[in-house]
């Protein structure tokens, strides 16, 4: 190992420096931001599935639904037959993340997204709870 260029250390240079946290770039960066990410998603209610890393679930106390989190990477989708329920998660999350509502889903990973809540609530929804109901 060595010292990063513009580091060096006058009579110090076969000396290394401990990281204390994760830097962005680095091979620990991911972990490290996931760690902090279920922590907060902890935090907030969230329950994180052994199936999926990326699957998180909150029964919401005050409107007696289910909150389903997808995240991967930088995305993240909550999902609930309650609107209000799912609209005041997504603010306690934007609070502590900084992020940004982009509005109706449009698509996810580059997959086009269907917002018919006639189509969406009766159908996708109760699939959903069940699978995440099983964990």
């Amino acid at each position: 190992m060595e010292q990063p260029e513009g580091f060096h250390a006058r009579g110090k240079e076969g000396h290394v420096l401990r990281l204390r946290r994760a830097l962005y770039g680095l091979k620990q960066a991911g972990l490290a931001w996931w760690r902090a990410l279920k922590k907060s998603m902890e935090e907030l209610g969230f329950v994180n599935l052994d199936s999926d890393a990326g699957l998180f679930k909150c029964f919401d106390e005050a409107s007696q639904t289910l909150i389903i989190a997808v995240v991967y990477v930088d995305d993240a989708i909550f999902l609930g037959p309650s609107k209000a329920a799912v609209e005041v998660m997504k603010k306690r999350f934007m609070e502590r993340w900084e992020s940004r509502d982009l509005g109706e889903l449009k698509e996810f990973l580059h997959r086009p997204c269907c917002n018919d809540v006639e189509w969406l609530t009766p159908k996708l929804f109760p699939l959903l709870s069940l699978l995440v109901m099983r964990q």
